[in-house]
């Protein structure tokens, strides 16, 4: 059996649970299921209305999921875009219940940990809350709900974005108009996405919205589960 904690990941049979972001759906990570399949392990990719509930209400909802996966013997990773990723963080936190199965790593994928400024900003409209559901009510910077997630109890590596438009985001537009002078992927700003003890922290030249179709998050992403780090030919890695 392979383990995390600093030990290479063969990917033989090994589950890797997927979990979307905010309005999107499992296609969104398609393209990641077909890469982890391909690198041998075997990915499960997980729905949910992102839109209709908040943070804590997901996982909640997440953590009674996980009992699908009890009697594993090999760890079970996790892979998470933006609150996808706040969600397995939530579940798999201390001090939550312990997981009834070894636990892998966790990669998350542009997590809003610490909030977004145009949720805090624009969040309280009518217009996002009826684009973007009830979740948006506790993305914005230093919710107390984003505190109350806690650390993920396992090695757990960021991959952020830093490409700032893109023409099917909405929130683009809006940060477009905005000018910030702080590094974001179009939704997000780099710095929070940052958590303390992370094992290993990515930056890449990827879209928030789209990122997990980026080869190079792709294969990023299977470099963590495998080893614990990020590949050293990423754009920018900084500690």
């Amino acid at each position: 059996m392979t383990e995390a904690n600093g030990k290479r990941s063969s990917g033989s049979g090994e589950r890797v649970v997927l979990l979307h972001g905010l309005g999107r759906t499992r296609r969104s990570m398609r393209r990641l299921r077909i890469a982890l399949r391909a690198a041998g392990y075997q990915p499960l990719s997980w729905g949910y209305h992102s839109r209709r509930h908040r943070i804590a209400e997901h996982v909640a909802h997440f953590r009674g999921r996980l009992e699908e996966l009890a009697g594993a013997e090999e760890p079970v990773h996790f892979v998470g875009h933006s609150l996808g990723a706040l969600i397995i963080r939530g579940a798999l936190s201390e001090p939550s219940e312990s997981a009834p199965f070894p636990l892998g790593r966790i990669v998350m994928i542009a997590p809003p940990n610490h909030g977004a400024d145009v949720a805090e900003r624009f969040g309280g409209t009518r217009l996002a809350r009826w684009f973007y559901g009830e979740p948006v009510r506790d993305l914005e910077e230093g919710a107390p709900p984003l505190d109350w997630l806690g650390l993920p109890a396992t090695e757990f590596g960021i991959i952020a974005g830093s490409r700032r438009f893109h023409p099917l985001n909405p929130i683009s537009y809006v940060n477009a108009l905005r000018d910030l002078e702080y590094e974001h992927d179009g939704t997000v700003e780099i710095e929070n996405t940052r958590l303390p003890g992370m094992k290993d922290f990515l930056v890449v030249t990827a879209h928030h919205t789209f990122i997990c179709n980026h080869p190079q998050v792709i294969c990023q992403t299977i470099a963590f589960l495998k080893s614990g780090v990020f590949a050293r030919a990423a754009t920018r890695i900084t500690r």
